[in-house]
């Protein structure tokens, strides 16, 4: 899938979650809390693609928001290639 693609599922969802009329046509029963039931039934799926898909988003576009996960890509893995960069070539120009 094309992250154009991916996005504009994401909106499609959005608005399928937001729509007052897809809560109606859910809600068959009168009592409050058979319709909560069910209309969190209909939603799970909905919930768990857009789950999907958000992780798939940001794989794509790269995204680590965290602090500690930018020092590890930025910082310690750099350093990490390096290290191991330098001990292969001296083992090669040293043999």
């Amino acid at each position: 899938m094309t992250l154009g693609r991916i996005e504009k599922r994401i909106l499609e969802i959005d608005r399928m979650l937001g729509d007052k009329n897809r809560e109606n046509e859910v809600a068959s029963a009168i009592i409050t809390d058979i319709h909560e039931r069910q209309l969190k039934a209909a939603n799970k799926p909905l919930l768990e693609e857009r789950a999907r898909l958000e992780t798939e988003r940001r794989f794509m576009l790269d995204k680590r928001e965290g602090l500690f996960w930018r020092i590890i890509w930025n910082v310690v893995v750099p350093i990490l290639v390096s290290v191991a960069t330098v001990y292969i070539l001296r083992g090669i120009m040293g043999a």
